[in-house]
């Protein structure tokens, strides 16, 4: 609360006054002990205004023109937020700032002003006057994000004492998945009417629908209207149009959602490329009228959506999508002190007033006798404080938080989580063996596959949105279940999220980096890696029939598309062979 130049500033009147008094200099002792009470006085106006008048300010939040504690955003759509802050009585602030707490899934829109991604302003409230500022801002990806408030920020004018006080505006928003047009890859012209081979299962079938199917001969009950007349004459004999019936393509996108899909920055992670990419393929199948089903795996569950079409069914999706985007309960992490420094700072923002000295007080010891050692037991003996107040945990727990790693950080991740933090770095390390369960994820998947293919009938087109770059062997279960399907005539996708420069081909753009600059030489390792995992995956499943895409090339939706309309045509490959 004090200043170091308030520190200062005492430490030499102090002494001011003590050499004063020693060497007999009236003027140098009346003038330190002047500045002295100088001090206490602005320290006591400065604390009266704190404790007193920002009691009086409240915090009201517009977004995209509503006040409502709830509601709708889309993903990549701006929104413009409004916030008003309102005196209820008179106030006398010299100097105040303005900061709203911005989640980590938004982001400002180019030409914003803002500072370190939050959106601030400095003005000074007088009377009943209220202050008004906004900005425009945008969801990265899909789940849930919430607004929390105002933090205040108050200062005299001779930068000698400050205080930080939150204003609560909570707003909840459900963030849904925004999908992307992809050209349709129906044919335009007539499709050939020869019959497949045996065993392939057409899809168009006799009926009456629009396109001819073959010419048969005419048989007792056949509806006279069905009757080629010019074709009869010419045989002799009378002749029946047989028409296709238009049977749609039943899509089935199997979303992973595993825990090493929700690693890294909002909007980069491998499930917000999943999301989008499943959004995008449902809204393409939909448009010719093609049901589509889904069904969301993580490590240890599965839930299933039958079959449907129409925009309600569509957006029974994206909400199905948007809840299982937000992340859970993270996986058991180490306790480092990064992470510590992380939940630090976001709980300086977030409960300034749980960090008080007077609130949260840490006995005197002598031991870790370092300052780094000293510092680091200090912030760790207040937050679990901090962490005993917010949870509601037993009056014992803060000291097995200060001693036992493991509880730490368990509750440092879900501060993290709560407060609208993703899974990145140091809180969770993306390769470890803590974010990966790769012996449950296949055993879910597997399991959800073969249940599906059970009960599919005809042709089906079976869309995988697998993360499976990190996997160190080839997929032996799933392959099986891969095989199972296309056994039984149905069509598979792969498609694999993937950032862009480390798609299949793209070593002709590698640039070698200088052998002094450690940080790119490890990115340069790891996209290496990444490129290397991606060839072996797209090798293994092709060997089993299977076309392979990753999420980050734009032509992933195009494939899916592509091979409902082979699935549809009974082709078997896009030449044209059976």
């Amino acid at each position: 609360m004090i200043t170091n130049r308030a520190q200062w500033l005492m430490l030499l009147s102090v002494v001011g006054s003590v050499v004063g008094v020693m060497l007999n200099k009236g003027l140098l002792a009346h003038a330190s002990l002047a500045v002295l009470v100088w001090l206490f006085g602005e320290w006591l106006l400065f604390r009266w205004r704190v404790e007193f008048q920002l009691r009086h300010l409240r915090c009201v939040r517009t977004v995209n023109g509503s006040t409502s504690d709830s509601g709708t955003l889309w993903t990549g759509r701006p929104a413009k937020v409004s916030v008003e802050i309102i005196s209820e009585r008179s106030l006398r602030i010299p100097f105040v700032r303005f900061r709203d707490w911005l989640p980590e899934n938004l982001a400002l829109v180019n030409g914003d002003d803002g500072a370190d991604g939050q959106n601030e302003i400095d003005t000074q409230v007088i009377g009943g006057s209220s202050v008004e500022f906004g900005y425009t801002c945008r969801a990265q990806s899909a789940g849930t994000l919430q607004f929390r408030g105002v933090t205040v920020s108050v200062f005299d004018l001779h930068g000698l004492f400050f205080a930080k006080r939150f204003l609560p505006a909570r707003q909840k928003f459900r963030v849904l998945p925004t999908s992307v047009t992809v050209a349709a890859t129906h044919p335009r012209v007539k499709r050939v009417n020869s019959l497949p081979p045996p065993g392939i299962h057409r899809l168009q079938r006799a009926g009456m629908g629009c396109e001819l199917l073959e010419l048969r001969e005419y048989v007792p009950g056949d509806p006279p209207k069905s009757i080629a007349w010019k074709v009869s004459a010419r045989r002799d004999q009378l002749m029946t149009r047989e028409y296709e019936s238009e049977v749609p393509i039943r899509t089935t996108l199997f979303v992973d959602c595993s825990y090493g899909t929700r690693h890294g920055e909002f909007g980069q992670r491998p499930l917000d490329q999943i999301v989008r990419l499943a959004a995008s393929i449902a809204r393409s199948a939909m448009s010719v009228r093609d049901p589509v089903g889904l069904v969301v795996c993580d490590d240890a569950d599965v839930q299933y959506m039958v079959s449907g079409a129409g925009d309600r069914h569509f957006f029974q999706m994206l909400d199905r999508l948007a809840k299982r985007a937000v992340s859970g309960a993270a996986p058991p992490v180490r306790f480092t002190p990064e992470l510590l420094d992380e939940a630090w700072g976001v709980c300086g923002e977030l409960y300034p007033e749980l960090l008080n000295p007077k609130l949260n007080q840490v006995p005197f010891t002598w031991f870790p006798v370092r300052r780094g050692n000293r510092l680091k037991r200090f912030r760790r003996t207040r937050m679990a404080a901090v962490f005993t107040e917010l949870y509601s945990l037993a009056p014992d727990e803060p000291q097995n938080l200060i001693y036992d790693d493991v509880r730490m950080a368990s509750m440092c991740q879900r501060f993290l989580l709560e407060a609208g933090y993703g899974w990145t770095w140091p809180v969770v390390d993306r390769r470890s063996s803590e974010l990966h369960d790769w012996h449950g994820k296949f055993e879910v998947l597997t399991s959800a596959l073969t249940r599906v293919v059970a009960r599919s009938h005809d042709h089906e087109l079976f869309v995988l949105l697998v993360d499976l770059l990190d996997h160190p062997e080839p997929p032996g279960r799933l392959a099986d279940a891969i095989r199972l399907a296309r056994a039984h005539h149905h069509r598979v996708v792969v498609i694999c999220p993937c950032p862009d420069d480390c798609r299949p081909g793209s070593l002709d753009r590698l640039e070698t980096p200088s052998r002094t600059d450690v940080a790119g030489l490890l990115r340069q390792a790891e996209r290496l890696r990444r490129i290397n995992a991606a060839d072996r995956l797209q090798r293994e499943l092709r060997r089993l029939g299977v076309p392979v895409a990753f999420a980050a090339d734009g032509r992933a939706a195009q494939l899916v598309l592509s091979e409902a309309e082979l699935a549809r045509s009974g082709r078997t490959t896009r030449s044209g062979r059976r």
